[in-house]
């Protein structure tokens, strides 16, 4: 049996060397032990210490953490497209007999044609297709209509601005969205054609609806789009008169040029035929919204194509909201004559 001294003295040298080794495991003394894993030395430091050999056990499985995926972004199913509030007519417009107490007429001219014959005359264009088939243009493109406090403009003098937010140009634009909407091809021509001299406006216009005809043949139907103007004895300025989905709207009304002036002018009595069926359709959809016809001794450049006319939108005494509301009418009604009229 070994002495109680040496005893003590082999315990303490196992002490020590568990001391040591436990350092080494914790890293205090750097990687020279590189030889032992840390669960090797974990095992020895236990058995050194407690004279009891660890039990093995299973380490638990590794774990690895999924990678990051990208999710697709979110998709919604596609919406098909939405209708145009008026769909393109697939028949011609058809017109007879019983239509004749709409065309109501006043003249600016000593010419008197028979309204009732050019009612009835087949009107034979098709304004559908791939090519431009409407021209809108403004040969007085400042002309606006009386402020409300929510729409302001600077006035030129009158009831007249260059801000096209108010003037009758916003009012082209509008009609010009609502019949392409429909599927009709159209430039708005948004020039101003007045150019310091209202007076020869219709002489700078005329060249610039020669140029657009000449680029574009195909182009069937020319509205000069106006606003009217008259005063009352007081000074007040007239307003027309007329309901739209229970709003109140202005009236429209369709001026269309002739040969009274003596000036050559051989399509106006099919330009008045296209204005009679308008002015009969209009009162179709929206009664009381389209003035009789003002036939004019003038040719307001409607020489130049067949179909060509003045549509007046209201007067000065109306205002832009007023106008603006007449207009969906007005795109209704030239819509229901795209495939003509028999």
């Amino acid at each position: 049996m070994m002495k109680t001294d040496e005893i003590i003295r082999k315990g303490a040298i196992v002490l020590a060397a568990a001391a040591v080794l436990r350092l080494l495991c914790t890293g205090i003394m750097g990687n020279s032990f590189a030889l032992f894993s840390q669960p090797q030395l974990a095992s020895f430091l236990i058995t050194a210490e407690s004279g009891r050999v660890p039990s093995e056990t299973t380490p638990p499985p590794e774990t690895t953490v999924p990678p990051e995926t990208t999710l697709p972004p979110e998709t919604t199913a596609p919406t098909e497209p939405e209708e145009p509030e008026v769909a393109l007519p697939e028949e011609p417009a058809v017109f007879t007999e019983a239509d004749f107490p709409f065309v109501e007429m006043t003249y600016g001219t000593k010419l008197r044609p028979d309204v009732e014959k050019l009612l009835l005359q087949p009107l034979k264009w098709d304004l559908t297709g791939d090519e431009p088939s409407i021209l809108i243009v403004h040969t007085h493109s400042t002309e606006a209509y009386t402020q409300t406090a929510d729409r302001q403009y600077e006035p030129m003098g009158g009831y007249y601005t260059t801000d096209d937010r108010y003037n009758v140009i916003s009012l082209g634009d509008e009609l010009e969205r609502l019949l392409e909407e429909a599927g009709l091809n159209v430039i708005h021509d948004r020039s101003n054609y007045e150019l310091g001299d209202f007076n020869n406006a219709y002489d700078y216009s005329r060249k610039g609806v020669q140029d657009h005809l000449k680029e574009h043949p195909s182009i069937q139907m020319v509205i000069d789009l106006h606003r009217d103007a008259a005063q009352y004895a007081d000074g007040t300025e007239w307003a027309t008169s007329a309901t739209v989905d229970g709003e109140p709207s202005a009236q429209v009304m369709f001026v269309v040029g002739s040969s009274g002036t003596g000036l050559h002018h051989p399509n106006w009595e099919t330009n008045l035929s296209i204005a009679e069926k308008l002015k009969v359709q209009m009162d179709r959809i929206a009664p009381g919204v389209a003035r009789p016809i003002n036939l004019r001794a003038a040719r307001f450049n409607h020489d130049l194509a067949m179909g060509a006319l003045i549509a007046e939108i209201g007067s000065a005494g109306n205002t832009h909201e007023e106008a603006m509301r007449a207009i969906p009418v007005l795109a209704e009604t030239i819509i229901a004559l795209t495939k003509g009229a028999n």
